[in-house]
């Protein structure tokens, strides 16, 4: 089969890899980082082959542009609010615009609209936690371009909100690099220094119990709380809060939380009251007495944060504080970013364990899902872990499988899957655990499995799919298929987590498809490469 698929129009199907898009925006190091928004800019205009791309800081409050980071063409700064009808309707409705003719909205129309090549573009929202941080504006597009992003539009926000967080972040630590700051910089370098080790920690634990008590601890060191809760909905089941205490704490107080957080979430609550049944205390259960010695609201105040994921509501985050403490806009910023990544492990958390519950089975191949190869995944590492022995992971990913469906169809990219899954089961051993990961995506744990052996299975596999035929019944004809793989090691790549062995495989895996798809490459490659870099910079 040829390396790319066409339709039968003979034109190309797509323009955009947001995937890969995304994979590249996650390498960007903002320690090193001067200008992200440039950077950003300059990545998007490569991976997408948009000529004319800009991120927009502006003020909702104002109404006003503040300022431009642009690729592709040039504008005076005064003239910059001259034009910011298009932005101006997408900071206020936060929602994408999309259009293939801008002169069929006369009323966002700018002065300078004669001057863009094509009247197609796209205007995005920036988002981190429902806090717009920018707008990203993708102009002189082509009619087939804009209809693409309107077709995969949750993709490209999801890349807009990969932006935002990043932005978010830069910008917090941009603000500790000012020269200047006086006696703040190093309040913020401090609070760089907590989220770091916060992050650390939750990478290498994977109890609710442990990340909730991490939380607490890293946070109080900044902010003298009494007690803080949390309430959500992590798996549609209903609300729940978790509770975690600092110092002596009543049940009336705790009560008098659960009632503030049915005051403010502002989504339609499952269960119509919340009473202390439904709380969790994971933290400092011992400091919990039956009766307070005054009211709450007369010498407590609470501050909340909502936590977003994916754009959408996960939970709320109360801390009770005492009234004389007074929350700076850096240590909102801090426990902004802090709840962020504490809600994002805690649904991986709650997935995982809701993993025993479900059917382990991928309803397509007969294979483990994700879910519940994640949970044996878990098991194998910590064994190896514990013994030093042996572990190895294979990421295979069928090479060109959107435009199998694309041309031929689901139900025969379906097909394809299944006979690639026989494949697979037909040659591996009892010991090894398969899983279709995700879409056209298989993984292999082999444990007791050295890199080389590894490799060698691997190859094998990747031979086999190479070699065999492939039958699509709608056409009555026969193709071939490929797959590239990536292979990680645990004795050779020494991954602290399971999370950071999956991380190491997949990048791996990335190389395959970069270097021309159709081979195997281990991570051992990946560090080759970083290395040659490291010292062809030094």
């Amino acid at each position: 089969m040829e390396s790319s698929l066409h339709s039968r129009t003979g034109g190309v199907r797509g323009h955009f890899n947001l995937s890969l898009l995304q994979k590249h925006i996650a390498t960007i190091n903002l320690g090193e980082v001067r200008n992200l928004p440039v950077q950003v800019i300059r990545r998007l205009a490569v991976d997408l082959k948009v000529k004319r791309i800009s991120i927009v800081e502006y003020d909702h409050i104002h109404q006003r542009i503040t300022n431009i980071s642009n690729i592709g063409f040039r504008i005076r700064g005064k003239d910059l609010n001259v034009s910011k009808l298009v932005v101006e309707k997408v900071a206020r409705e936060r929602e994408p615009f999309i259009t293939d003719d801008i002169e069929a909205y006369p009323e966002l129309l700018s002065p300078f609209h004669k001057n863009y090549r094509t009247p197609a573009c796209a205007v995005v929202p920036i988002n981190f936690q429902n806090e717009l941080v920018g707008i990203l504006c993708l102009s002189d597009l082509s009619g087939s371009q804009a209809e693409e992003l309107r077709r995969r539009r949750l993709e490209f926000e999801a890349v807009a909100e990969q932006i935002g967080q990043l932005l978010f972040h830069w910008q917090f630590l941009q603000e500790e690099r000012e020269e200047g700051y006086g006696p703040r910089i190093g309040e913020r370098g401090r609070y760089f220094e907590l989220l770091d080790e916060f992050i650390e920690t939750i990478n290498s634990v994977v109890d609710t119990e442990s990340i909730v008590s991490a939380f607490s601890q890293l946070v109080r060191q900044s902010i003298p709380f009494k007690f803080w809760g949390m309430l959500f909905n992590p798996l549609d089941k209903g609300e729940e809060v978790i509770v975690s205490l600092a110092v002596r704490t009543s049940e009336d107080e705790v009560r008098w939380l659960v009632e503030r957080f049915t005051e403010e979430w502002p989504k339609k609550m499952a269960k119509t009251t919340l009473s202390l049944s439904d709380v969790s205390i994971l933290s400092g259960e011992e400091l919990l007495i039956e009766t307070g010695a005054s009211e709450p609201e007369d010498s407590d105040k609470v501050e909340f944060f909502p936590i977003y994921l994916d754009n959408n509501l996960f939970g709320l985050i109360g801390i009770v504080n005492p009234a004389s403490f007074d929350f700076t806009d850096e240590t909102r910023q801090f426990v902004k970013v802090m709840s962020h990544h504490l809600g994002m492990h805690l649904k991986k958390n709650y997935l995982m364990v809701a993993n025993q519950e479900l059917e382990f089975q991928d309803n397509l191949t007969g294979l483990y899902n994700q879910r519940h190869f994640y949970y044996l995944l878990e098991r194998e590492f910590e064994r190896s872990m514990r013994y030093n022995v042996p572990f190895s992971l294979l990421f295979v990913d069928i090479d060109h499988f959107k435009d199998i469906n694309d041309t031929y169809g689901f139900e025969e990219g379906d097909n394809i899957l299944r006979e690639i899954s026989r494949i697979i089961i037909d040659n591996h051993r009892t010991t090894d655990l398969i899983s279709r990961y995700s879409g056209e995506r298989f993984v292999l744990a082999l444990p007791e499995t050295h890199l080389r052996e590894a490799e060698m299975v691997a190859n094998r596999l990747r031979r086999l799919i190479a070699g065999h035929t492939f039958y699509i019944a709608s056409e009555n004809i026969f193709i071939k298929v490929t797959a590239s793989i990536g292979v990680a090691s645990f004795l050779d790549h020494r991954p602290r987590s399971v999370a950071q062995f999956i991380e190491f495989a997949d990048t791996a895996l990335y190389f395959a498809k970069r270097n021309g798809r159709n081979q195997v490459i281990s991570y051992t490659y990946v560090i080759n490469i970083m290395m040659k870099d490291t010292e062809s910079q030094g």
